[in-house]
Formats: structure tokens, sequence, C-alpha cells
């Protein structure tokens, strides 16, 4: 038996193998060519004017590469869950045609018992998510936030920082913030009293983050107290020296509130280092991607369970046909508990809404699993 459950394991490995790298293969041919020119005109800001059409060639296969490569494990994130269902399609498929079912029916197996190692291939890639999600992509997070004009460079661009409001009322504006480096560029905190009126104001030329005081370090900073006559205008008092301002405004929460995909990117820990802090508005957000790189390796292998009885059978019949069957099923199951998981929805909480597909899935995917026409 033991015997049996290896060739099947490895022959649907051996499938989601080929089929993610198609995919994935298809993908990237397709991105470079459509975006050839960004490619080649950022190799050749690389190169010496006298750079031979050689050099510029594999400067750009260089650029590319580095672009892609990144991409690989954030292309794994997002799509093993329904290629387990393809590799686990067309292994199903295989052994129907070469009757090889048909050996272990009559040997004595029943369609559960064979669909067994098919289940543990996908529990098995979805522990290799946990850990592409817990030591990959956090690590890859500033290169997978590039657009393509940035392929070449360490990380995102600088970018201004808006008006943007801690965990003590204080508002933050920058003119430039470079998450390679974590720095703030000609800063400005104003303090505000519980009416909301501007009673402080700190000023900097360049701050740095602090990890371990969980503040910025300020470069020229000085801060102004602002006085208030009852019915008069504000006025501003001596400014004094200041070199430090502690806030829950991280360089990590300040990426996040530009590029809002960076939560999905980062581990466990991470999070709750955020969460760690006092409330804030991305709160509810955090917990809910906490939660949900954990909910939905559950839902893949739930949905694959619901999928199965469309391939595994008895009787062998077309591939065509089954797999029109199953994707009238499976994508709207895929899409509806995407976008419960990820999207609030008014009235529930964030934690209601990132279960709530796995408890309706739960039902339904050990049914079909005892349902199989064995």
């Amino acid at each position: 038996m033991k015997l049996v459950d290896r060739h099947i394991a490895l022959r649907m490995l051996g499938n989601f193998i080929l089929l993610f790298a198609l995919l994935y293969l298809f993908a990237v041919v397709i991105d470079v060519i459509l975006n050839l020119d960004v490619f080649s005109k950022i190799a050749k800001s690389k190169l010496d004017e006298n750079a031979g059409i050689f050099s510029h060639v594999f400067a750009v296969i260089r650029v590319a590469l580095g672009y892609h490569i990144p991409q690989f494990f954030q292309f794994y994130a997002w799509l093993w869950g329904i290629l387990a269902i393809g590799a686990m399609a067309f292994t199903v498929t295989q052994m129907s045609r070469h009757r090889e079912l048909v050996a272990l029916l009559a040997g004595g197996w029943n369609l559960q018992r064979v669909a067994m190692p098919l289940i543990l291939v996908a529990c098995l890639l979805g522990s290799i998510q946990v850990l592409n999600q817990e030591l990959v992509l956090p690590r890859l997070a500033p290169l997978l936030l590039r657009n393509h004009d940035q392929a070449g460079q360490p990380g995102v661009h600088s970018f201004p920082v808006p008006i943007t409001v801690d965990s003590n009322s204080r508002l933050l504006q920058a003119a430039s913030f470079d998450p390679v480096t974590s720095t703030l560029g000609q800063l400005s905190f104003i303090e505000r009293s519980p009416e909301g009126l501007a009673v402080r104001r700190i000023r900097a030329e360049s701050a740095v983050w602090d990890q371990g005081r969980r503040g910025w370090i300020l470069e020229d900073g000085v801060a102004i107290e602002l006085d208030r006559d009852e019915g008069g205008p504000a006025r501003a008092m001596r400014p004094v020296d200041q070199t430090f301002v502690e806030t829950d405004l991280s360089p990590r929460l300040l990426l996040m509130k530009r590029h809002g995909s960076l939560s999905g990117m980062l581990s466990v820990a991470q999070l709750l280092d955020l969460l760690d802090g006092p409330e804030t508005r991305e709160s509810a957000s955090l917990r809910r991607s906490l939660w949900n790189r954990f909910v939905a390796i559950g839902v893949n292998i739930l949905i694959l369970m619901v999928a199965m009885p469309f391939f595994l059978d008895r009787l062998p019949t077309g591939l065509l046909k089954r797999t029109v069957s199953c994707a009238a099923l499976v994508l709207p199951l895929y899409i509806v508990a995407a976008a419960v998981m990820l999207m609030p929805i008014p009235g529930v909480s964030s934690m209601v809404g990132v279960f709530l597909p796995l408890v309706v899935l739960m039902p339904l995917g050990f049914a079909r699993f005892a349902w199989l026409n064995t």
C-alpha cells in the first residue's frame, strides 16, 4: 500500500510542478514581451555608452530576471490551491485512462482510500505555503512592491507622506520617505488637543526610525509650542530642540498605508508587532490578514475535496466534460470565499468574516468526500 500511495503522491507532485512551471513561464514571457521597452531602458542606463549589443541583451535578461524571480514565490502563494486541483485532475485522469483505478478497485481499494494520498499532497503544498509566507515573502516584500519602472532597484522609490494620523491623534507629514533606508525627509509632526486644535509643532530636516525605542530620531529637530488665549489666535512660543518622537507610525506601517498589499507579505511575527502597539485604523485589516493565511490553506484543501468527485470515478469519462462541470462549481466557490475573507462585511466582525468560508465549506467538502461513488 505504501508503494501505491507513494506512486500516486509523486505523480500528483510531478503534475503540480509541471503545471506551475508552464503557467509561471507563460506569465513571465508575456510580461517581458509587454514591458521589453521598460527593461531595455533600465538595462541601457546601467551600461557604458560603448557597450555592444550582446552586453545590452544580457543586461536586459538580468533586469528581467531580477524583477521576475521574486515574483516566483508570490505566484506560488496566489495559485498553489487552484493548481493543486489541476494536478489532482490530471493525476486521476491518467490513472483512469491507464486502468490503474480499475486495478485498485479490483484489489479491494475504495475511492476514499485512493483520494488520501492526493489530500496529503495538498496538505504538503499548504505547508510549503506557510514556510513561503513566514520565511520568504517578508524578505522579498520590498522587491515585490516594485513596478516595472523600478526593476533593478533594491526596493520601491521614495514617496511623499500625506497627512497621516497616529494612535495619539498626532499628525505626520513628510516631503519624502525612503523605504530602503527607513528615512523621512522634511517632516513635521503636529500634536493636537482633545478638541483637535494644534498645540505643538515639531519640524526636522530628516528622521531615522529607531526600532528599539519605537520612534523617529530627528536631525535638526525643533519643537514650537502654540499658546492659545481664549478667543484669540494661536501664538508661537520660542522653539526648543527636539531629538526624538515616539509614535506607532513605523516605516512598515507607512509603507502599508501606501501599498495595501504589504500586509499579505508580512510574517506572523511582523503582524503581531504591528498589532502590539496602540489600536489604529489598520488593526482590523491586520487581524484579517493574520488569520487569512491559515484559513486559506484549509479553504483550498476543502475545495479540492469538493472538486475530487468530478474526476475520481469508477467509470472513465471525458476530461473536458469533467473539467467544465468542476469549473462551474469550484470557480464561484473560490471567488466568493476570497471576497468574504478579504473584504469587510458590514455588521460582521473581521474574525467572523475570515472563518465564515471555512465553516461553510467544511461540511460540503467532507460530504463530497464521503459521497464518492465507490
